[in-house]
Order: structure tokens, then C-alpha cells, then sequence
């Protein structure tokens, strides 16, 4: 089992948005390269979200099933690249003073998984953990540009009450 956990500043809820989001998945999770399709029926239960995975020149078309969700603390997926190489990836968002602990724990699924966990194990663990780091990343800079367009808009709005103001003080010349 490879498992491992970032610390971010998001409240659960917003960390659980982003996992919910697979059209993003490429940008933080490495290995994937590009989303293919998502179920009518995303985020429910059963439904599935189609990519292609891979590194160089080898990629195979992936797909991943929500088996089981409870936001926002908990998503886990049933993700499988081909018949042999099968996951049950289990995410886990728990509430801190400070924000969020995102865990992420990867289980290979089938007989075929088992059989190659001692070696897939610490190739998976390093990628889930640089994957953690951009997905930590990726959120951290949406939530400055939320950040920043709150900032821009309560200018904007501070502005134009000033202007307002400013106009209604105005008195016309007699």
C-alpha cells in the first residue's frame, strides 16, 4: 500500500471541490495526460471519468469509478489503466486549526496487483507524493486568484462609492 498525505490551507470543502473536478487531474497527477470523457452522471456513485495515462511515448486509456464518496472527507475510486494494472485509490481530507490533511492511499486491486505490490509499491508512493505536492500546489494558486478577484472586485466597488459619493457631493455652479 502506498500512502501518503500533504498539509494545505483549504478548508475541506475546497479541497474536496478539486478532487471532484477530473478534468484537472492532469495537471497534478502525474501520469496522466489527458481527460478523454466524463460521465453524464459526475460525481455520483458509479459514475466514471475517462483519461489516458502513461510517461513518453507509452500511454494506455485509463478509466476511474467513484465507489464510494462522503464530502467532504472521503472519495474512493476504482481506477483501472488495463485488465492487469488495477487500483482502489481512497482520498481522505481531515479538518485542521489550519486548513486540510489530504491523504491519499493507492491499493493495487486484483491478483495481478497483489502479486506486483512489493515492487510497485515505492514507484507509486513517489508518485503520489509529488502528485499531492502539485495538486497542493494547483489549489493554492486558485485559491489566490479567488484571492485576488475578491481584492480586485472590493476595489472596484470601494471606487466606485467614492466616485459616487463624489459626484453626489458636487454642487453645479450658479
Amino acid at each position: 500500500m502506498a500512502k501518503n498525505c500533504v498539509t494545505t490551507s483549504l478548508k475541506p470543502e475546497d479541497v474536496f471541490v478539486h478532487l471532484l473536478d477530473p478534468w484537472r487531474y492532469p495537471e497534478w497527477l502525474l501520469g496522466a495526460s489527458t481527460m478523454r470523457d466524463v460521465d453524464d452522471g459526475w460525481p455520483e456513485v458509479g459514475s466514471r471519468f475517462h483519461h489516458r495515462v502513461g510517461f513518453g511515448p507509452i500511454k494506455v486509456n485509463d478509466r476511474s469509478k467513484i465507489l464510494e464518496m462522503d464530502p467532504p472527507t472521503r472519495l474512493v475510486l476504482h481506477v483501472r489503466a488495463t485488465p492487469a494494472v488495477q487500483a482502489i485509490v481512497t482520498f481522505t481530507v481531515e479538518p485542521t486549526a489550519e486548513g486540510s490533511i489530504l491523504w491519499l492511499e493507492e491499493v493495487p486491486a486484483g491478483k495481478v496487483g497483489q502479486l506486483l505490490r512489493p515492487v510497485m509499491d515505492p514507484p507509486t508512493h513517489v508518485r503520489n507524493k509529488a502528485s499531492l505536492r502539485n495538486l497542493a500546489d494547483l489549489m493554492q494558486r486558485d485559491e489566490n486568484k479567488a484571492d485576488a478577484g475578491t481584492e480586485e472586485k472590493a476595489e472596484a466597488a470601494a471606487k466606485g462609492k467614492a466616485e459616487r459619493k463624489g459626484t453626489a457631493n458636487r454642487t453645479e455652479p450658479q
